[in-house]
């Protein structure tokens, strides 16, 4: 820390934490449920925030304070945070989940070096339940030359 850091004294910690009690009822509740699941996906910010508002350590200026409220709306509407939004996502996924695994059989198959890659599009999609354009293109040209692969084995 800075030399020149003053630790607020317990009597100012004390009553920031009555007054983040007082705004921030609900974002606490719900900070305080889904701990866990911020330290997983690495959610610095909100990790941050909570321990000042439990701690007491500093104030909550506005800008903080709508920070805070921004963020946590935010988090609600992913489904990493969201039970029902998680169930919704991964129906939508289950197709695109198939093709991935329909084309990483091909490539064990055929012993095609893009597994790795497969691999790698599989997990981004599992974790942040949706696929990029990229991704889907490259498994499309992944998916082309292993048939293409296939139907030369067929002439033969």
């Amino acid at each position: 820390m800075n030399k020149f850091y003053r630790r607020p004294k317990p009597e100012t910690m004390k009553k920031n934490r009555e007054i983040a009690k007082e705004q921030f009822a609900d974002e606490m509740s719900w900070l305080k449920e889904n701990v866990p699941k911020l330290t997983r996906n690495n959610h610095k910010f909100l990790i941050e925030m909570y321990q000042i508002l439990i701690s007491g350590s500093r104030k909550i200026t506005p800008k903080m304070g709508t920070a805070i409220k921004t963020s946590i709306e935010k988090c609600k509407n992913n489904p990493n945070y969201n039970e029902e939004l998680r169930e919704e996502a991964e129906a939508k996924l289950k197709p695109i989940l198939t093709k991935i695994n329909i084309v990483r059989v091909m490539a064990e198959g055929a012993q095609d070096y893009s597994v790795d890659f497969i691999d790698s599009v599989e997990i981004y999609v599992r974790k942040n339940f949706r696929i990029t354009k990229k991704q889907m293109a490259g498994l499309n040209k992944v998916y082309k030359r292993l048939t293409n692969l296939f139907e030369g084995d067929k002439n033969d």
